[in-house]
C-alpha cells in the first residue's frame, strides 16, 4: 500500500551504500569513527532496521572501540520497549500469549461483513485474519475503502482497548505507542545520547521514519540506507526509500567490487550486474532427483562441513523463502539426524518432549475426573495428580509437578546441551502461561484454561517472531531469508530454488483471493501497481509478463534470494530437486533466477557428490543404492550393458568404513542391507 504523502524531512545526512553486506558494514564503521571524533561512544545511538542483525553491527562497529568498551546498538522494537518499560505500567505480551487473547477474544465476535461472518466458520480463519491485523498494528495503517478491512481494523480497535482495560498491550503496538511517548513532555527521561547512527534505513516503514524522527530531536542524525536491498519494507510500500524522504545532506557510501563469490553472485540477484570472477569462497548447485531426498543431501554435505576440525554448526544457515511449515519441516529433519538447529522464526515449542510430556499431564488435571480421561503415561500417578489439583496457584503447581517428577534432571539426561537448553526456555515459557492465568483476571485460572492455552501454543508454535531478536543457543540457523539479512554465516544453503517457489505465486494472504486482494487500494501490502512501480523499485528484470502485479512479486522473491546469498562468507549452496514428492512425480523446474545466474556466472557450478558422513545418509544410500545396484546388475545381463563394479564397491566402501565406527547401530545396517537383498532374490526370512 503505497502512499507517498508520507514524506518526511530529516535535519540529518543520508549514506547511500551501494548493494552488498560488505559495502554496508564499510560505510557503517566509516561513519561511526566520524562521530567518535565528536562524541564518545557512550552517546552514540546506533539503531539497527530488525533485532536480528544488532549482534552483527555491535560486532563489526566493536573494532572501532579500544579496550572492553561496547557500541550502543538496538533495534527500533526493542528500543520502542525500553521507553515503554520506563513510562507504561501495562504489561506487554508474548507472541504466544496475545495470540491466546487474540483467540479468545474473536471467539464470540460479531462481524459487520457477510463475508467474514462466513469465512469466520472456517478452522483456519483467527489464524488468517491475525496475520491481516498484524500487518495493521504493525504499519497502524486504517483501510477506508474495502468494507472486510475496515471490519478487521474495528476488531483490532476493539481488541485493543480490551487489553488496555485489562492492562495489556500487544507488541504490534510498541512503536505508536512509544512514538506517543516520544513525543510528548517525557522524552527528555528516556533519550540519553547525542548522536544517532542508524543502518537499514532502506527497511523503516512511515512509522518506523516517524518515530526516528521524534526520537532524534535536536540530536545528530546519519542514515545509512543500502541500494536494492529492501524485502521487509518493499512488501509494503513501493520505490527505493529516498522517494519518502529528504535529508539536509545526502552522499554515496563507498563501494567496492565484491570480494567473494558468494557476494557476486548475491549482486547479480540484486541487480544484475557482473563483476570479474573474485576468485575466493564457492557458489554450488546441489541438486537431488525428488524433493523427499533434498534435505537429506542438504544434512549430508553440513555433516561434511562440521566435520572439519575448524568448523561448527553456527556456522551454518539454512534459509527459506517465507516464515511457514517450511521451516519446521527441516528442524525436524535436522534433529532428526542429530544435527541441531537454532532460529527466530519459530519457537520448539511443538516439538519438544518436554512441553509434550507437561502437556499430557495438563490435559490429565484440565479432565478433572470427567468421564473422558485422557491416556496418560506411567509417570502421572494420580497421587501426584491429587496434589497438584489441592494447590491453590496454578503457577506454584505446575513448577511443583515439574520438579516432583524430575522433569529438569530427565532433560538434562536424555538431551544434549543445546537441545536441553531449548527445552529449558520452554518449560520456563510454559511457567509464565500458567502465571500470566493466575495474575489476570478476565482469564480464568483454572486448568482447562491452562490446558486450552498450552494446546494452541503448542499447536501454533511455528510463527513468524517478528519483534524482538530470539535467544539463539547454537546450532544450524534455520529462517527465512529476511531474518539473516546483515547477519553472515561460513556457508549458506538457500532450498527449494524450483520455480514454483522462486519465484512461485505471489502470496499475501489466505483471508482473500490473490485477484481480489490485488483490487483493494487500501489492503496493507503492495496491490495495485503500474509498470513505473515495478521499475523504479527492482533494477532486475525477470519476467515478461504485462500483469504489474505478477512482475513485482517476481523481482521480490528474486530480491530475496539475492539477500541470503549475500549472507554467505565462504560457501554458498543452491539447494534443488527435479522431481516433486506426490504420486504423480511431477518434474520440478528449476528456478529462473538460478538458471539466469548458471549461465552468467562461470563460478557458479554443480556440487561434486558429496561423502556420505552421517548413519542417516548412511542408511538411506545403503538401503537405496544397493536396489539400483541389483537392478544395474539385471540390466547387464538382458541387456548386454556395462555396469562398473569398481564404481559400486566404492560407494559402499564409504558406508563400510562409516558402520564400521558405528557400533551397534551399525550391525542393524548391515542386518538391513542383508535382509533387502535376500528380499529381492526372492528369499523371504523372519
Amino acid at each position: 500500500m503505497s502512499d507517498h504523502t508520507s514524506h518526511r524531512r530529516f535535519d540529518g545526512t543520508l549514506v547511500t551504500a551501494p548493494f552488498g553486506g560488505e559495502n554496508v558494514e564499510r560505510t557503517a564503521r566509516e561513519e561511526y569513527r566520524t562521530l567518535l571524533d565528536e562524541y564518545d561512544s557512550e552517546d552514540v545511538l546506533v539503531v539497527t532496521g530488525a533485532p536480528t542483525s544488532t549482534d552483527t553491527f555491535r560486532e563489526s562497529l566493536g573494532s572501532e572501540l579500544r579496550g572492553a568498551a561496547t557500541p550502543y546498538v538496538t533495534s527500533l522494537v526493542v528500543h520502542a520497549t525500553d521507553v515503554l518499560n520506563q513510562s507504561d505500567d501495562r504489561v506487554i505480551l508474548s507472541d504466544a500469549l496475545r495470540r491466546e487473547l487474540l483467540y479468545r477474544f474473536l471467539a464470540d465476535y460479531e462481524w459487520e461483513t457477510e463475508y467474514l461472518r462466513r469465512a469466520s466458520e472456517q478452522p483456519s480463519f483467527i489464524e488468517d485474519v491475525d496475520a491481516v491485523m498484524g500487518t495493521i498494528s504493525w504499519q497502524t495503517v486504517t483501510p477506508e475503502e474495502t468494507p472486510e478491512l475496515c471490519d478487521i481494523a474495528a476488531a483490532l480497535d476493539a481488541f485493543h482497548d480490551w487489553l488496555a482495560e485489562n492492562g495489556h498491550m500487544e507488541r504490534g503496538q510498541l512503536i505508536s505507542e512509544a512514538l506517543d511517548v516520544l513525543s510528548g513532555d517525557a522524552r527528555d527521561g528516556v533519550v540519553d545520547f547525542e548522536a544517532v547512527l542508524v543502518v537499514e534505513f532502506e527497511e523503516f516503514f512511515p512509522l518506523d521514519r516517524a518515530y526516528l524522527d521524534a526520537l532524534v530531536g535536536d540530536c545528530e542524525l546519519v542514515c545509512i540506507a543500502e541500494e536494492n536491498a529492501s524485502v521487509r519494507r518493499t512488501w509494503v510500500e513501493t520505490g527505493p526509500v529516498t522517494d519518502y524522504v529528504s535529508f539536509s545532506e545526502s552522499r554515496c557510501g563507498v563501494s567496492e567490487s565484491p570480494s567473494t563469490r558468494p557476494a557476486a553472485t548475491a549482486a547479480y540477484f540484486a541487480e544484475e550486474t557482473t563483476s570479474a570472477d573474485p576468485g575466493t569462497g564457492s557458489v554450488s548447485v546441489l541438486a537431488t532427483d525428488s524433493s523427499d531426498e533434498h534435505l537429506a543431501e542438504v544434512a549430508n554435505e553440513i555433516e561434511a562441513l562440521v566435520a572439519q576440525s575448524d568448523w561448527s554448526y553456527d556456522d551454518i544457515a539454512v534459509a527459506t523463502k517465507r516464515s511457514d511449515s517450511t521451516v519446521t519441516d527441516i528442524i525436524e529433519a535436522f534433529e532428526g539426524t542429530g544435527i541441531p538447529t537454532e532460529s527466530t522464526t519459530v519457537t520448539g515449542f511443538g516439538d519438544d518432549p518436554a512441553i509434550r510430556e507437561l502437556l499430557a499431564a495438563v490435559r490429565q488435571l484440565g479432565a478433572d475426573g470427567g468421564d473422558e480421561v485422557p491416556n496418560h503415561g506411567p509417570e502421572l500417578d494420580r497421587q501426584r495428580l491429587d496434589r497438584v489439583h489441592e494447590m491453590d496457584n496454578l503457577g506454584d503447581a505446575v513448577r511443583w509437578w515439574a520438579t516432583d517428577t524430575g522433569l529438569k534432571e530427565r532433560i538434562a539426561e536424555r538431551a544434549t546441551p543445546l537441545d536441553a537448553r531449548a527445552q529449558f526456555g520452554n518449560v520456563r515459557r510454559a511457567f509464565r502461561m500458567a502465571e500470566f492465568l493466575e495474575d489476570t483476571e478476565f482469564v480464568d485460572a483454572t486448568w482447562t484454561s491452562f490446558e486450552e492455552m498450552l494446546e494452541r501454543a503448542h499447536k501454533y508454535a511455528p510463527v513468524q517472531n517478528q519483534t524482538s531478536a530470539t535467544n539463539l543457543d547454537g546450532g544450524v540457523r534455520v529462517d527465512h531469508l529476511q531474518a539473516i539479512k546483515n547477519e553472515s554465516f561460513r556457508a549458506v544453503f538457500l532450498v527449494n530454488l524450483v520455480d514454483s517457489e522462486y519465484p512461485g505465486d505471489p502470496f499475501l494472504t489466505r483471508l482473500f483471493p490473490n485477484e481480489r486482494v490485488e483490487s483493494m487500494p487500501d489492503y496493507p501490502g503492495v496491490t495495485e501497481l503500474t509498470g513505473t512501480d515495478v521499475d523504479v523499485t527492482f533494477p532486475t528484470t525477470s519476467t515478461a509478463s504485462s500483469r504489474p502485479f505478477a512482475r513485482y512479486h517476481t523481482e521480490h522473491a528474486r530480491r530475496r534470494l539475492a539477500i541470503g546469498a549475500g549472507a554467505a562468507d565462504e560457501h554458498l549452496y543452491c539447494c534443488l530437486y527435479e522431481y516433486e514428492d506426490t504420486a504423480l512425480e511431477e518434474r520440478a523446474q528449476a528456478s529462473r533466477f538460478l538458471t539466469d545466474a548458471y549461465d552468467r556466472l562461470p563460478w557458479v557450478t554443480e556440487a561434486d557428490d558429496p561423502l556420505i558422513t552421517s548413519e542417516q545418509a548412511a542408511e538411506d544410500f545403503l538401503l537405496s543404492r544397493v536396489d539400483d545396484a541389483l537392478a544395474a546388475v539385471r540390466r547387464a545381463s538382458s541387456q548386454d550393458i556395462t555396469v562398473s563394479l569398481d564404481e559400486v564397491e566404492a560407494e559402499l566402501g564409504e558406508v563400510q568404513d562409516l558402520l564400521d565406527k558405528s557400533g551397534a547401530r551399525g550391525e542393524e545396517l548391515r542386518e538391513a542391507l542383508r535382509a533387502r537383498v535376500e528380499f529381492a532374490n526372492g528369499e523371504v526370512r523372519r
